[in-house]
């Protein structure tokens, strides 16, 4: 080997070395953001629950001695900060999940909550005031994300790759290989609020493949 290709070969060392430096140094930053705003919930959370707590423990006081009332207000305190910063912890680690979905410059719009309606059977009727789903759809200013829980992503595909249809109640959404899924939505909401917002975004969509995934949810 010259002396010339020595120079370049270590020079393109030196070029590797600094790249995959400047990697694990923006995965180090990214990392420790994301540790910082988890404990900022987590805290948030806890002072929150707090908070609510003493509206209760003052309507204690007037049938407890000072004594008691001290001892229900710490209880009581300390219950609900333990409970608020586990809830609070939770959900910003949901949020870490969905946030590290989105591809730089994407956006998360909104999200619906939704009934999956099984393949083969009759839709059920539209969403009661207490009717409890773990399915919801979450619209960003790329794609549409199904998720189940609000942190296990079932599929994810650009606007440019669906259609979306209104079947009375029922939403219908076909992707790239076919039926996608037919979904009601929550109260409030009806399915050509979001076929009319996926004709504005597959319009503003960019050109050219988007990175898509899909995994089949569950119907038992």
């Amino acid at each position: 080997m010259t002396g010339s290709g020595a120079v370049h070969e270590r020079a393109g060392e030196q070029i590797d070395e600094t790249v995959e430096g400047v990697a694990e140094g923006e995965a180090d930053v990214a990392d420790v953001a994301r540790r910082r705003r988890v404990r900022r919930a987590t805290i948030w959370g806890g002072i929150a629950a707090v908070g609510g707590t003493v509206p209760t423990a003052v309507d204690g006081m007037d049938h407890l001695p000072w004594w008691g009332s001290l001892a229900s207000c710490l209880v009581l305190g300390l219950l609900g900060g333990f409970v608020g910063a586990v809830s609070g912890r939770r959900e910003a680690v949901k949020t870490e999940v969905r946030r590290d979905a989105l591809d730089e410059g994407e956006r998360e719009l909104s999200r619906y909550r939704v009934k999956l309606v099984p393949e083969g059977r009759p839709a059920p009727p539209p969403f009661k005031e207490k009717d409890y789903t773990s399915y919801s759809l979450t619209t960003t200013t790329r794609r549409l994300q199904l998720w189940e829980f609000d942190y296990l992503p079932q599929w994810s595909h650009s606007w440019r790759e669906l259609s979306l249809t209104a079947e009375g109640h029922v939403l219908v959404i076909t992707g790239p290989q076919g039926l996608l899924g037919r979904f009601v939505l929550e109260r409030m909401l009806v399915p050509e609020e979001l076929v009319l917002t996926s004709r504005r975004l597959r319009a503003r969509a960019p050109r050219g493949p988007a990175p898509s995934s899909s995994t089949a949810p569950h119907t038992d």
